[in-house]
Order: C-alpha cells, then structure tokens, then sequence
C-alpha cells in the first residue's frame, strides 16, 4: 500500500520544481535550466553520479541544470473497477 501513497504523492507535487541537488539517481526525471531563460529539456534524464544521460538512448548529455521535476506521465493512471 505505501507504494500507491508514494504514486499518489507523486502525481500530486509533479508540476513542484525542485533544488537540482535533490535529484534522485537512476530514476527518469524533467530537468530545466535557469540561464538568462527557462528551460525544459525535451527528454527525460537518468542521474547518475554526477552526471546525466537521456533515458531512452542512454547517452550521456552536457547539461548545467538548475531544477528537476518528477517526470509527468502522458496519461494518468485509472481504474475500471
């Protein structure tokens, strides 16, 4: 059960942008980059020690993100029953 209070929670606060520093590792995630601009990378991103790789090709990106934001699922899950 504490598994779908932790999806629940998570579906909840996944618009909340978070401290790049709190980044989970191996887990795909939304990253952005505060520069001059916003921005929001158009792929999902892996952490893995101190550095970054997209998550579907697995290769490594050069980014300098500043937040991250749990990655938010096109379609939300439901039940029939």
């Amino acid at each position: 059960m504490n598994w779908v209070t932790a999806l629940l929670s998570r579906l909840v606060r996944a618009p909340e942008w978070r401290d790049i520093a709190t980044a989970p590792f191996d887990r795909a995630i939304e990253l952005a980059v505060i520069d001059r601009d916003i921005g929001v990378l158009g792929y999902p991103c892996l952490r893995h020690g101190d550095a970054w790789f997209d998550a579907e090709t697995l290769r490594p990106v050069s980014v300098a993100a500043t937040h991250w934001r749990y990655l938010q699922p096109a379609i939300l899950p439901v039940g029939c029953c």
